[in-house]
């Protein structure tokens, strides 16, 4: 007998035979559920949830991810982490298994993606037997994501990276590629039932309820209500430990806190979607207090440091956290200031006092309002954090390419290409990449502020200087018919026998250093980035 197909097939099927276009319409939608499905294809709730995603935009936001180059889980996880957050509800695996069902109806998720979020999700139908083969080919998977630190084959001997006296030396992780990015969870933890007693959700048409289930369910509802009502009596009147309204004062989190690892991986799911095993987390703690905004805070211990969890009450909170932990002004981090979900990495092997801080590593999701920090035990090196955050599966990628747009830019502009994203080697920027031009190696950064800008600027102008002033001047743009002047030019021999030209581009506080091959030639360099009108 030919096996029964499944819900998400069922929805593929759907869309071939209606129109993809069908998925953008709540209304539409549901109707095409009730008229399509069989009774015993999805439960009613399944239906609501699918109908909601649409409703409540977390398909669409998908789909946009999507477009825009997100990996299918990355987009599953973000989208279904706000679809569990705007119906307030806890069923999170719930919600990453319904849009994971309307990404397959598309062709942009894979049968083997929904039935790892169907294992979240129990309330899902299951076949009644194995599954037969799927109505649709799954879509390719994107190519992996080279790890930081990893450089091109063909980009040649490797060079010293660019120095100033005052700067750290060179490196980059190295680590394994990254797994690909997992499920998500979305917002305040909640332990109701999902989607919580008296939904509005209609019942569809052709969706006949039986009387006596109506009269069940308010039953249910009316002694839970007269449940809650006594208990908060009892509370009221007892003087319990309910906290204050204010969220600025100090709240006590730690009773009834579950800090088992299957209870942490279930509620961080934003961040990670194993984040206690693989993080090899050994115990953990609820805080006593909390600070404003936050309503959980867990510090574990790993086999590689200690990890601290945060959940908090809206996006301020997150906000406020990044701009707790991220510092521009240490040499050695490494950052990807996305705002659905930041990556930050302080490598103090590239700083100029390594001894002051330790490896830090910080992620979070906007969408499911959760932070995590990893930070390093003694003698932990930060490609050890980075390797033990790749295990976690993480929902946020790690930065590999150039960001800042001006920074594109201007590497475009001088023709520079192939860059990969490292560790900063010099405080204020804000990002630095290794690149390649006509085989040689260059490097390429954008600072924070005008004053680290120049104060760069001003250690060319003397490295220069030290080696006679070999290429001292400046260049500007032939289109521009005042040619005002846009960046310095300085060129210098370094300690290697290298011929180093630095050029920086003011507008953006950018630079680009670029090596020889040992000839010890600025100023033929020079002539491979400028023409003779523009300099």
């Amino acid at each position: 007998m030919e096996n029964a197909m499944e819900l998400h097939e069922s929805l593929y099927a759907l869309g071939m035979s209606q129109g993809r276009e069908l998925f953008n319409d709540a209304d539409s939608l549901r109707g095409a559920l009730d008229d399509y499905l069989d009774e015993d294809s999805a439960s009613t709730g399944d239906i609501n949830l699918l109908v909601d995603a649409v409703r409540l935009g977390a398909f669409q936001s998908m789909n946009t991810m999507l477009d825009s180059g997100a990996t299918p889980d990355r987009a599953v996880a973000e989208a279904g982490a706000r679809l569990a957050r705007d119906r307030g509800s806890a069923d999170v695996g719930g919600a990453q298994w319904a849009l994971a069902v309307l990404g397959y109806a598309i062709g942009k998720v894979s049968d083997e993606q929904v039935r790892r979020y169907r294992t979240q999700h129990m309330s899902a139908p299951q076949p009644p037997q194995p599954g037969g083969a799927p109505t649709a080919l799954p879509p390719q998977a994107g190519p992996a994501v080279p790890p930081v630190g990893q450089r091109p084959a063909d980009s040649g001997p490797q060079q010293t990276a660019p120095v100033w006296p005052s700067s750290g030396g060179q490196g980059a992780s190295g680590a394994p590629a990254p797994s690909p990015v997992g499920a998500g969870s979305g917002g305040v933890p909640s332990y109701g039932p999902p989607g919580g007693f008296g939904s509005s959700a209609p019942v569809p048409p052709g969706r006949k309820r039986s009387p006596l289930v109506g009269i069940l369910v308010g039953l249910v509802a009316l002694i839970v209500v007269v449940g809650v009502v006594v208990v908060v009596i009892a509370v009221n009147q007892g003087g319990g430990s309910g906290g204050s309204d204010d969220p600025s004062a100090g709240d006590s989190s730690s009773e009834g806190v579950d800090v088992s690892p299957d209870a942490i991986n279930e509620r961080y799911q934003s961040v990670s979607t194993d984040i206690a095993t693989g993080a090899a987390i050994t115990s953990c703690t609820a805080a006593d207090t909390l600070a404003a905004g936050e309503t959980e805070k867990i510090d574990c211990d790993t086999e590689n440091g200690k990890l601290q969890l945060t959940t908090y009450q809206s996006e301020q909170g997150i906000d406020q956290s990044r701009t707790r932990v991220v510092d521009y002004k240490d040499e050695g981090q490494l950052s990807d200031p996305v705002d659905s979900g930041y990556f930050y990495l302080y490598d103090p092997s590239n700083a100029e006092d390594p001894s002051r801080k330790v490896a830090e590593l910080y992620w979070d999701s906007k969408s499911g309002l959760q932070t995590a920090l990893l930070t390093a035990g003694d003698g932990v090196t930060s490609d050890q954090l980075v390797n033990t955050w790749k295990a976690t599966n993480p929902t946020v990628d790690e930065p590999t390419e150039l960001y800042a747009p001006q920074l594109q830019a201007f590497a475009t502009r001088f023709s520079i290409r192939r860059c990969e994203r490292i560790p900063t080697l010099y405080g204020g920027e804000l990002e630095e990449a290794e690149c390649a031009h006509n085989g040689n190696h260059v490097w390429v950064a954008q600072f924070s502020s005008d004053h680290d800008f120049k104060t760069y600027r001003a250690l060319a102008k003397k490295l220069a200087k030290q080696d006679g002033n070999i290429v001292d001047r400046y260049w500007w743009n032939t289109n521009d018919s005042s040619q005002t002047e846009q960046g310095k030019i300085y060129g210098y021999i370094d300690e290697s026998g290298n011929g180093v030209l630095y050029a920086d581009y003011a507008s953006c506080l950018c630079y680009f250093q670029a090596y020889d091959n040992g000839e010890g030639d600025p100023n033929a360099i020079s002539g491979q980035y400028f023409s003779s009108g523009e300099s």
